[in-house]
């Protein structure tokens, strides 16, 4: 089939995407023409930022930033996740069983420095991400690159790899320079976790092809990019973006005083001094990101939460209306583990609902009320939100049929390697998608990522597992939407995870750029802003 025209052929997956593009609150009309665009951009982000090289960032800041740098294989046009464009590759072809992919790149590109693009950096790019054994080797695992002659390059799966086109536009597959990479302690060897040491290069000056060059990076303070004179594209409209690290509520001050353009972690009660101001935009939807709790299946950790009684108390003793207040205005249910801008994501209505008395009789069971720990990061927030504040309303929701939550906040480096370990009782945390893809949430199967996290091994729950083998091995898209409805049903019966929300994501911006949107792969385009 040929990449560029392939079309997800059903109304799902385009209305969730289209519904997280279109403004919210105050976003009405675009603001600035691009002859009033001011020469330097100035966005506010309470930074995650570790690192700009593409092939070890996984955070949500060096999402933004390799976004601008680097280029990927294929990409989504404006918000809209329904189609993959084409990028760096024209066109593309997939095999029946989806694992092989043959890509024919677009000729005459170059790198920032001059140099020209080929296959060779694309093979590199793609097999050090592989090899370096970081956050993000986990999306071409399994993966081959080879180049077929100097203008196309082929990705081999060991498995079928339907998932593999939403995948490659992450920006930690943006295509490097290798020669430069090399030239600086690069290399795509299977032994690259060990002996690339690229990485000091790679935070001094970008390597890509992006319509933006790394001028000034810094985890800590700000960093700056600069546009590049060279970007065979469209000129990009800002001479310079400063990225600046700053917490939500000084951010708030910033952009309606004028100091800063865009403003990314406010919280609703942020949002609600800004709205009105004629002088701001406010793009306010539904994130993608997932706010879940679990009950932990493994004996060895809580002979309470392991009991199938106190699962059932717990998905239908949550107060999922009141969770739903905390999150703020924008939020919505979610009604299984796949957020609603994917496809195969259920609707509202098959979402479990709140039985108290269903809950209070499986605490009978259990022997009468029960106490058992919740844990959750207490210094750390996501879309203006904090966990302390969710967490106290789980409680007292739960409390009401008889189950007891002994709240137990720590900090995220404490309490992130407890959950990793498997040995919390209870956890509050989300999951943001790693690729738009509902098979990103296979993880949250037993014998999966999170699954074992939670305590909840292969074997555990055979129906599931089956409908999760059958979907891993589909690549029809109508099928695989069927199948991953199916799959979230099994788990809201008899699963240890309970989904509960999908939290406001805001992006306010200065009417002197225009409107903002949020971008549900990458939060903030910031190559589009301003066009």
């Amino acid at each position: 089939m040929s990449g560029p025209r392939r079309r997800v052929g059903f109304a799902a997956l385009c209305a969730g995407a289209l519904a997280l593009t279109a403004c919210g609150g105050d976003a009405e009309g675009t603001g600035a023409t691009a002859g009033d665009l001011p020469e330097t951009l100035v966005v506010d982000k309470a930074f995650d930022l570790k690192t700009a090289d593409p092939g070890r960032q996984f955070e949500v800041a060096g999402t933004i930033v390799g976004r601008a740098l680097y280029e990927t294989l294929v990409t989504f046009e404006d918000g809209d996740l329904s189609e993959v464009a084409p990028a760096l590759a024209t066109e593309w072809t997939v095999n029946d069983d989806a694992t092989e992919y043959t890509f024919t790149l677009e000729e005459g590109v170059t790198f920032a420095d001059g140099s020209p693009l080929d296959s060779d950096d694309v093979v590199f790019s793609i097999n050090r991400v592989k090899n370096l054994k970081g956050n993000g080797s986990f999306l071409v695992e399994g993966i081959t690159a080879e180049a077929d002659g100097p203008g196309t390059v082929v990705l081999r799966s060991e498995q079928p790899n339907p998932q593999l086109l939403r995948i490659l536009p992450r920006p930690s597959l943006g295509i490097l320079n290798a020669d430069a990479v090399r030239e600086n302690g690069g290399t795509d060897a299977p032994d690259a976790a060990e002996t690339d040491t690229a990485e000091e290069f790679l935070n001094s000056q970008s390597v890509g092809t992006g319509p933006y060059v790394l001028d000034q990076f810094s985890t800590s303070t700000e960093t700056v990019l600069a546009a590049n004179p060279d970007y065979r594209g469209e000129a990009p409209p800002f001479q310079r973006i400063v990225l600046r690290n700053v917490e939500g509520p000084t951010q708030a001050m910033n952009v309606q005083s004028g100091q800063s353009h865009i403003a990314l972690d406010l919280a609703s009660e942020q949002l609600a001094g800004l709205r009105g101001d004629p002088n701001l935009l406010i793009d306010e939807v539904a994130s993608p990101n997932i706010w879940f709790t679990f009950a932990n299946a493994d004996p060895a950790v809580s002979e309470i939460t392991s009991s199938p009684d106190f699962r059932e108390a717990v998905r239908y003793g949550i107060d999922y209306d009141g969770l739903l207040e905390i999150a703020g205005d924008g939020a919505v249910r979610v009604p299984g583990i796949i957020p609603n801008v994917f496809f195969g994501a259920l609707d509202q209505d098959q979402a479990p609902q709140r039985d108290v008395e269903r809950a209070k009789a499986a605490v009978e069971r259990l022997g009468g009320p029960v106490t058992v720990e919740l844990e959750y990061p207490s210094d750390f927030s996501a879309n203006g939100l904090s966990f302390g504040p969710v967490a106290e309303r789980l409680q007292a929701g739960l409390a009401e049929v008889g189950v007891n939550l002994e709240l137990k906040p720590g900090p995220i480096a404490t309490t992130l390697e407890t959950y990793r370990n498997g040995q919390e009782q209870m956890g509050l945390w989300l999951w943001a998608p790693d690729y738009p893809d509902p098979a990103d949430y296979l993880a949250f199967g037993p014998g999966e990522l999170v699954g074992k996290r939670a305590g909840w091994q292969a074997g555990a729950a055979p129906e599931i597992e089956r409908v999760m083998a059958e979907v891993a091995g589909e690549s029809d898209d109508e099928r695989r939407a069927v199948l991953f409805e199916e799959f979230q049903q099994l788990m809201n019966e008899e699963g240890v995870m309970f989904p509960v929300f999908q939290p406001t994501a805001a992006v306010v911006a200065s009417a002197d750029i225009g409107a903002v949107p949020f971008h549900p792969a990458w939060t903030l385009d910031l190559t589009a802003i301003g066009r």
